[in-house]
């Protein structure tokens, strides 16, 4: 009997129906499932009347038959044809599994709605697991929206993928294995590290158009999907409190499992990246809780501002429980911007979902996006060390040597590109823009406690800082470091349409602040931040474009030139210290962003304002800012000039071994192996100690252009003038052929630029003559044919303009030296009482150090305290407020000297005090 004739029966019979049906679904040879789809849709047209009711419990009963026994109908594929039912979604798609869903719950029905879809879940994973980027049409997802719009199955979905907090050792990885995991697998990452990826392949042998296509399939592709997903996220924090909850734990579950992406060892760890979700993973599901964030990130929304102020800062110090509304475990451990035993405590509780969101979005950045961008680093320079590997080989001839680095090349290529396609992709860029926009103004926000949408107008106190950072984790702000640095190097045009006020703001509200923020690594990091922000035309001819408007207009831009010397100075101060070599790291963009200032009028005043107020205060307790920049701008010259010829002189060395056939002797094996390893290790020291040389006497010269003061004042002159004799000598005198070796270029030495920037310092300060006084007296490097020497060079390197100057500052050295060489003979003979312990010169203004009782000049012991604030000779702390000036000697030594002068009836002597 047919379900026509049995509709069709006076006395409807029911159990005719069911065996009707069943019957004919047994037999049927097309889908089954469609079948009972189109036998509902038929009922929808019959109205709601009992006996329609019954027709379809026997359309579900047939369908939850044939889920539960799939056996009875082995020439069906139903999970396969349920999903592509869905996928086609409808009205009455929805209507029918919704109806479904209402008859597996029904009291009489033994099966529950688990048990019948739990099959369908593990058949939906593994198509999502094995779903390609550009492959098919997806229409796994499609399906996935429909059965998320379903409460029940909504709840079954999420509860499935959260992993059994009971089994001993959950690892990240086993979040790709669920249900909702398997939805972020789909990208052109490969999911096993160092393996070959579907794209680019072989891209060195591929154009750059066909990388170009490649590149916008996948960013195509991956915003499409990613939006699906997103819709399917979205469907299940609004399809009731139970279900946002149990999805907010999976994503804490997620990214507590997975924190091991975060740590920088972890980059290196082939363990730690095996127990971790992959890469193509995690910044997958960035994007999508980017796009969750959207409304309080929005631009274009008026209101984004409002819902932002309420994201609770306190969030990140309360631990997780059942009922407070956090669901990532040990945030409350995380490194925060400051340090504080007693935290504030919430605003309300539970916490709210933007406020966890908002925390979520940024651990997924720095488990994400962050840590792909770290490795593009570290590809960056091994690709380059494989660059010289390869041509060293082409070189000598080893071709299958070469071959196979080349290969090696490609794979690494192919990975970087894949790396960088996803984290270009521009919707995301642009959803992150605007998270990173909202991040700042929060931050800010929060340290000056003030609504968001007034931090750029605000006042910005140094002093002032709120308890509230004790609670933001510091990757909330490394997450806007980072991805600052990372448009303004692959996508500069991201950061030319937007605003980017509220960046800078963030930049003099924390990066010269150490109350706001104690961590001088990250500070010092904010360099390369404000680096990023300036033009990346600078130096070149071009029209002002819309970041230099940003530091001349924004309403805190006086504040920029003192913030970036504050961080410049403060990474050496005791407790606030970094690295020694980590240092010049960091002082690269430093370099970088005081040289764009200074091309600034509004900057480059600002810089002689802090230079006047040193020069009124060079003796104070506190040396004042721009002093202590300065005297750490020489001591990082004189280290980092000093150590790069010594570099050199060891790679001229190790050539000529290599020339005069030494070195081919060395034996195959382990001491080849070393020796060449040396060899490029110092050719890497060379190479960085060279770079960063140059840029420190670059800076000396801009800066020494319209600021003399400083560098000519008797705490800094002597050190001053030593150090250009010093180095300018060794460039242009006897030992420069201890420095000539082969392919110069490549160990970024430049003697030329070195000799030139030299000679234009004395010609700067030759206008004041205790600086000419100071460069005649430096007995160790200067004689009356170290300019001449240095006017031979001048002219071979095509710098003949600076040689008039020079000569001029060469003729009055020698006069002011005859002239002190007078003087030096009247006092050659005086007393040791006179005679400072250290610099072993007449003492012109003595004073007492409290401490050990001995008594040094003035000028000497305040250069001491601008590196290091403790007496020279015990060790115990001094400052210039501490010591005791000796009024009774000093008037003793100039009676002596005029007593001198007079007996040689000549005129006094300039003092230098």
């Amino acid at each position: 009997m047919d379900l026509s004739k049995a509709l069709n029966q006076e006395c409807f019979d029911q159990t005719a129906l069911d065996q009707a049906v069943l019957e004919y679904a047994v037999g049927l040879q097309h889908s089954l499932v469609n079948y009972l789809f189109q036998c509902y849709e038929r009922s929808l047209t019959h109205g709601d009347e009992p006996e329609i009711h019954d027709v379809r419990k026997t359309i579900f009963s047939n369908l939850d038959l044939a889920f539960s026994q799939p056996e009875l109908f082995p020439e069906q594929n139903l999970h396969e044809d349920f999903l592509q039912l869905l996928a086609f979604s409808s009205e009455d798609t929805s209507k029918f599994l919704d109806s479904f869903v209402q008859h597996l719950l029904a009291p009489e029905n033994p099966a529950s709605v688990t048990e019948v879809f739990l099959p369908l879940f593990a058949s939906l994973n593994t198509k999502l697991t094995n779903m390609h980027l550009l492959m098919g049409n997806q229409s796994e997802l499609d399906a996935m929206m429909v059965l998320s719009k379903q409460p029940t199955l909504a709840k079954d979905m999420v509860s499935t993928s959260i992993l059994n907090e009971n089994i001993i050792g959950r690892v990240g990885k086993q979040c790709e294995q669920t249900l909702l995991g398997s939805l972020f697998l789909c990208s052109c990452i490969p999911r096993v590290p160092g393996t070959p990826s579907d794209f680019f392949d072989r891209p060195s042998r591929s154009p750059p158009g066909v990388h170009a296509t490649t590149e916008g399939n996948i960013w195509s592709a991956s915003e499409r999907i990613m939006d699906k997903v997103y819709k399917i996220f979205y469907n299940l924090f609004k399809s009731s409190p139970e279900v946002q909850n149990l999805t907010r734990k999976w994503l804490g579950q997620v990214l507590e499992l997975n924190k091991a992406r975060g740590q920088m060892w972890a980059q290196h760890d082939m363990t730690a990246q095996v127990h971790c979700v992959s890469d193509g993973f995690m910044t997958n599901l960035g994007a999508v809780l980017l796009q969750l964030c959207r409304p309080f990130c929005s631009i274009d929304d008026p209101k984004s501002c409002d819902r932002l102020s309420k994201i609770d800062a306190t969030f990140c110090s309360a631990k997780e429980t059942k009922d407070n509304g956090v669901h990532i475990a040990d945030l409350h451990k995380e490194t925060c911007l400051i340090t504080q035993e007693n935290r504030p405590a919430a605003k309300s509780l539970p916490y709210s979902f933007s406020t966890e969101l908002f925390y979520m979005t940024h651990r997924a950045l720095e488990l994400g996006a962050k840590a792909v961008h770290s490795q593009m680093l570290q590809m960056s320079q091994n690709f380059n060390r494989l660059q010289r590997a390869y041509q060293d080989a082409e070189q000598s001839g080893q071709t299958p040597v070469a071959q196979q680095i080349q290969e090696r090349m490609d794979v690494m290529m192919s990975s970087y590109l894949c790396f960088k396609a996803v984290l270009l992709v521009p919707e995301w860029l642009k959803m992150q823009f605007e998270f990173i926009m909202a991040t700042s103004k929060w931050l800010c926000g929060t340290a000056l406690g003030v609504h968001p949408s007034n931090v750029t107008s605000c006042d910005v106190n140094k002093e002032h800082s709120s308890e509230l950072l004790t609670c933001i984790p510091e990757f909330c702000l490394s997450n806007v470091m980072d991805f600052v640095v990372f448009v303004n190097r692959f996508s500069p045009g991201t950061l030319d349409r937007g605003q980017l006020d509220d960046l800078l703001t963030l930049i003099v509200v924390f990066m010269g602040s150490p109350n706001r923020l104690k961590n001088p690594h990250m500070r010092a990091g904010m360099a390369e931040m404000l680096d990023g922000l300036m033009p990346p035309d600078r130096g070149h001819a071009a029209p002002p474009s819309s970041r230099t408007a940003l530091f001349v207009k924004h309403p805190r831009a006086n504040d920029v030139v003192g913030t970036l010397l504050h961080v410049f100075a403060s990474i050496e101060m005791t407790g606030q210290g970094v690295a020694f070599e980590q240092k010049f790291n960091y002082r690269r963009p430093m370099y970088a962003a005081m040289k764009f200032l200074w091309s600034l009028k509004l900057h480059q005043r600002q810089f002689k304002v802090l230079a006047a107020e040193a020069e009124a205060n060079m003796e104070a307790a506190q040396p004042p800012l721009f002093l202590q920049f300065v005297n750490l701008l020489i001591n990082d010259a004189i280290y980092l000039l000093d150590e790069g010829l010594s570099y050199m002189a060891q790679l001229k060395e190790q050539q000529q071994q290599r020339e005069d056939g030494s070195w081919p002797n060395v034996p195959a094996g382990p001491q080849r192996h070393q020796r060449e390893a040396t060899y490029q290790h110092i050719t890497m020291l060379a190479r960085f100690h060279n770079l960063m040389g140059r840029e420190t006497i670059r800076i000396l010269e801009m800066m020494t252009t319209e600021i003399k003061g400083v560098f000519v004042h008797s705490t800094m002159v002597d050190r001053v003038a030593s150090m250009l004799n010093y180095f300018l000598l060794h460039l242009v005198g006897p030992k420069k052929r201890d420095f000539k070796v082969k392919d110069v270029g490549d160990y970024e030495f430049d003697p030329a630029e070195l000799v030139s920037c030299i000679c234009q310092i004395y010609c700067h300060l030759s206008s004041v003559d205790v600086f000419c006084t100071a460069v005649s007296q430096d007995g160790r490097s200067y004689s009356p044919q170290l300019f001449g020497l240095a006017e031979d060079v001048l002219s071979r390197i095509g710098r003949g303009a600076l040689i008039g100057d020079l000569q001029l500052v060469a003729k009055k050295v020698s006069e002011l030296a005859s002239a002190k060489a007078s003087d030096e003979d009247l006092i050659s003979s005086a007393p040791d009482e006179f005679l400072d312990p250290i610099m072993s010169s007449i003492m012109m203004n003595p004073v007492i150090l409290p401490s050990s009782r001995v008594t040094v000049d003035r000028s000497t012991i305040a250069r001491h305290l601008l590196s290091d604030q403790s007496d020279p000779f015990n060790r115990s702390p001094l400052t210039m407020e501490d010591i005791l000036p000796d009024d009774e000697l000093r008037e003793k030594i100039h009676k002596w000297i005029a007593e001198m002068k007079k007996k040689a009836v000549i005129p006094p002597v300039d003092e230098r005090i």
